[in-house]
């Protein structure tokens, strides 16, 4: 038999499912039997339902409507019962007065109003229907109530339908009653059992409405009209089209940003409770156990906390598959939440004690270095295990300890808070470690220390510098009585003053000089590594070089087991080498840091590495593994979803896949980092836009670089603290500017700006980019003298061992070069391709090729043979800064004569200037010695005319 079922049409949950479900209940059209919604959860299911309810309930139709509820708490046939409840209140003597005694005892039992002991020659109710009887009752009862324009039966949730529902169901669809029905079926596909997904897949007559993702505009009008427009496109973002997500995300509590003095317990999260409604005790404690573990899990780390035997445990986790709570994620043999917002939900059910035990007893899946100052605990011996990784003393031994001593309890919030921050988790951090913000009497200034170092640290991870500095500057007056305290404090302003990019706090602290002569090497070490990177930002080469040396040899003299809960310094050295343009070095360590944070899951320090070492091996020409590097540091730093860390990522991964050749990925890694920085307007944020300009202006994304500079960012990078970073900055804004008509003084201005800093800094890397930006200074208005700066350039960046700016350079000299003499310009691109080969580099490579192609084929002696030997004499004396009275004078001709012969000469080099004629013609022929007959000797200056 021919299957008629239609087609499915996707159609969003908005205002065009109503115009495509407008005719289904048209009392003079054929509507169809079955009406299949399935979908996600959140988005929309149930709203479109009651739309066709109340569509067919306008038109005339009875309506038999309800939801299915988890079948542990219903009763057998339940949905069908509930769903008729109403029509048989209504309908009773009708109904009873149509249908077969017989059938009237099966129908009394799932419907208490046909309960067939009412009638005086029945027999009690008892028992469960008949299973033969009761879909032929099913059909009587329909034809009884069906009306005269039909019937709908509206159901909701069916993917929690219990089976006696089911078989009924599946009754009336295959043999449907003789009169006018359609059944709508609102479900979870991914929650519906296979029995349900066949018999709606093979159903004739059935018309399936796919509610797929709402457009982004109807999706947008659901947002409150005051939504800051970087909050909205965030929350569009992550929304994906779901209209339930969106309002979910909006209302909850980290929507807007920033932190409360207090955790925001459950109220937020009520709302998604309904979704843990089928789950047993032991799916329940097994889903709190698992929102502890963090974003991904296995079997083995909610066993080790929850403690439950493998039989139930194994269950309690089918049963969360089951119900899409949980869902299989990667790596293989792991299990995450279906949404974060579910996560929430499950872990703020939870009292504050029974989390920070709970976090205590995965303790050991989460890696928990020591802090950088702290002397109490003794040192971890070499080759301890993992899983042993939290010092002595700093955790209280016992995982569900009596909490009621206030300072133990205040101690366990910061341990507790600490191991998030440790883990990537920052925000859950802040939800422990802000109760630790008003101490009670009794608590060690070193420990209100700790908790307001790794409070502000969780503030750095999510891009809050400005919120992290002030926390500290509050605190650092309350524990300035001991240096231990005040050291840790003093040296974490200074760490995120580096981070953000802003001058760092005014000298040297006393604190911070009390640290580095601690009698712990590695305390010592991470004091010598900020003070080191300090003075690589601020310029002092020579100071940085001294400090480092010595953290160098540290480091090096130490293993990796014994850096676990000092990983810092390796990443302050590696930064700081790669300030110093020791780029070699810096790879090594950010190598090194990279893998011992990945090996110790210590993934609040990977984005950092795996950007550091992006960045490094792009400089060095190693683009595969630059690009490899990056799309590292995109992953890690989406686990921890801070803004700053993942613009930074993006950012360098956009101008990586540029040089890699892949302008689509770098135009949308670009895209995405700008909408990432959007918001902030923090030096960090100002740093991750300058770095974007040169990729948007390489790839031709006008639209972004208008954005970019209309931020503001061109202007305040004007007082840019960072010296070491500013070569790099002005040779960008330099370009920039000297390829933009009229704007040769802004340019000279940032040439000026880069030749300061490389002066301060006296590195070859540096006085490279100088020279560069001076020659975009003059590409436009010096050709000649900006393809000399170019090839100083060459020679200096050269030296220091960065070959994709010497490619740059080379592309920079060609680019002067090609509108005075082709031949120069070919041989410099012949020099650029050279360098880049091998390197994958195909961006340089397409950029190359199209300066060749654009290149003139005449050179500037070829150009002058188009002249005539008077029209050359003239060109030559133009180039030499004379007026048309002095040539007249100089080639005895008169004023009108010479006038003509400057017409000409516009014309046969299609030129518009006396300024074109001497920049094309007259220079380059001095440059490459041509001479011609008959030329005069320059006019004395006391016969030139003003």
């Amino acid at each position: 038999m021919e299957d008629d079922r239609a087609p499915a049409r996707p159609a969003s949950a908005g205002r065009s499912a109503t115009a495509d479900t407008a005719s289904l209940f048209d009392p003079h059209g054929g509507a169809p039997a079955l009406v299949e919604i399935p979908g996600e959860p959140w988005t929309g299911k149930t709203r479109t339902l009651h739309r066709l309810v109340e569509d067919a309930r306008r038109r005339g139709w009875s309506v038999a409507h309800a939801a299915a509820g988890p079948p542990s708490t219903t009763a057998p046939l339940q949905l069908f019962s509930d769903a008729f409840e109403e029509i048989l209140a209504e309908r009773c003597e009708t109904v009873l007065r149509h249908v077969p005694v017989a059938y009237r005892r099966a129908l009394g039992r799932v419907f208490p109003a046909l309960d067939p002991s009412a009638g005086p020659d029945t027999a009690p109710a008892g028992g469960a229907a008949p299973a033969g009887l009761m879909v032929p009752a099913m059909r009587q009862l329909i034809r009884a109530v069906a009306g005269p324009c039909g019937l709908v039966i509206a159901l909701d949730d069916v993917h929690w339908a219990d089976p006696a529902s089911y078989e009924l169901l599946e009754g009336l669809v295959r043999r449907p009653p003789d009169a006018r029905l359609t059944i709508v079926i609102a479900h979870r596909d991914r929650q519906s059992p296979l029995r349900l997904r066949g018999l709606l897949a093979s159903a004739a007559r059935a018309r399936r409405i796919e509610l797929g993702p709402l457009p982004e505009r109807e999706l947008a009008a659901l947002l409150p009209d005051g939504t800051p427009r970087p909050l909205r496109r965030s929350l569009l973002d992550r929304a994906d089209g779901n209209p339930g997500l969106l309002l979910a995300l909006a209302a909850s509590p980290r929507a807007h940003g920033g932190t409360a003095p207090d955790a925001p317990g459950l109220a937020p999260f009520t709302r998604f409770l309904d979704e843990f409604r089928a789950v047993s005790d032991d799916g329940w404690l097994a889903a709190q156990f698992a929102a502890v573990l963090g974003d991904a899990f296995t079997l083995q780390e909610v066993r080790s906390v929850t403690g439950l035997p493998d039989e139930r445990l194994a269950a309690a986790v089918a049963e969360l598959l089951r119900e899409d709570i949980l869902r299989p994620a990667e790596p293989a043999a792991h299990y995450r939440f279906r949404h974060s917002l579910l996560r929430a939900t499950a872990y703020h059910t939870t009292g504050e004690r029974w989390r920070l035990a709970a976090h205590t007893a995965a303790a050991g899946l989460i890696g928990l270095p020591s802090p950088c100052v702290h002397t109490q605990g003794r040192p971890v011996p070499h080759g301890t295990p993992a899983a042993d990784r939290v010092r002595s003393g700093l955790l209280p031994r016992d995982a569900f300890c009596d909490l009621g001593d206030a300072i133990l309890l205040y101690e366990q919030r910061v341990r507790t808070g600490k191991a998030l921050v440790v883990a990537g988790r920052p925000g859950e951090a802040l939800d422990v470690l802000d109760r630790t913000s008003s101490p009670g009497a009794g608590v060690p200034l070193v420990l209100r220390a700790e908790a307001a170092d790794w409070r502000a640290r969780a503030q750095r991870l999510l891009g809050r510098y400005s919120l992290a500095e002030s926390l500290l500057e509050a605190v650092r007056p309350e524990v300035a009585g001991e240096p231990e305290a005040l050291a840790l404090i003093d040296l974490a302003r200074l760490a995120a003053a580096l981070e953000r990019g802003s001058p760092p706090p005014g000298g040297e602290p006393t604190a911070v000089r009390w640290a580095t002569g601690l009698p712990d090497p590695l305390a010592r070490g991470y004091a010598w590594a900020l003070l080191g990177a300090q003075d690589a930002d601020e310029g002092r080469t020579a100071q940085a070089a001294v400090r480092h040396a010595q953290v160098a040899d540290l480091v090096d003299g130490v293993d990796d087991t014994a850096l676990v809960g000092r990983l810092d310094i390796v990443y302050w050295l590696a930064r700081s080498l790669a300030r110093l343009e020791r780029d070699a070095e810096a790879a090594r360590h950010f190598e090194r840091g990279l893998g011992i944070a990945a090996a110790h899951e210590l993934d609040y320090l990977v984005p950092r590495f795996a950007t550091g070492l992006a960045e490094v091996r792009l400089r060095l020409g190693r683009v595969d593994l630059a690009i490899e590097a990056g799309h590292r540091a995109m992953r890690a730093a989406a686990r921890i979803g801070g803004d700053c860390l993942l613009a930074e990522a993006g950012a360098g991964l956009a101008r990586a896949a540029w040089i890699s050749g892949d302008r689509t990925a770098a135009l949308r890694a670009a895209r995405e980092a700008a909408q990432r920085v959007e918001a902030w307007r923090e030096p960090w944020a100002d740093r991750i836009r300058l770095s974007l300009l040169e990729t948007t202006f390489d790839t031709g994304d006008q639209e972004l670089c208008r954005e970019l500079v209309a931020a503001g960012t061109v202007r305040r990078a004007a007082s840019f603290p960072v010296v070491s970073q500013l070569p790099a900055v002005a040779e960008v804004l330099a370009r920039l500017e000297g390829e933009r008509r009229g704007s040769a003084t802004e340019a000279g201005r940032w040439a000026t700006a880069a030749e300061e800093a490389a002066g301060r800094l006296q590195l070859p890397g540096a006085t490279g980019l100088a020279l560069l930006a001076r020659a975009h200074h003059h590409r436009v208005t010096d050709p000649l003298r900006a393809a000399v700066f170019a090839s100083s350039a060459v020679v200096t960046l050269t030296r220091a061992g960065r070959p994709l700016d010497v490619v740059r350079a080379h592309l920079a000299v060609a680019a002067a070069w090609a509108g005075i003499d082709s031949s120069i310009a070919r041989s410099q691109l012949d020099e650029a391709r050279v360098l880049l080969r091998g390197r994958g580099a195909h961006g340089y490579l397409e950029h190359a090729a199209d300066l060749a192609s654009s290149t003139p084929q005449h050179s500037a002696d070829a150009r002058l043979a188009r002249l005539s030997s008077r029209e050359q004499e003239i060109s030559v004396l133009v180039s030499d800064g004379y007026t048309n009275q002095q040539i007249a004078r100089a080639l005895k001709l008169s004023h009108k004569t010479v006038e003509t012969h400057l017409g000409r000469i516009f014309k046969k080099l299609d030129v518009g200037s006396r300024a074109q004629v001497a920049t094309s013609i007259g220079r380059a022929a001095r440059f490459t010695d041509a001479r011609f007959t008959g030329r005069r000797a320059p006019l004395a200056a006391s016969d030139q005319i003003a």
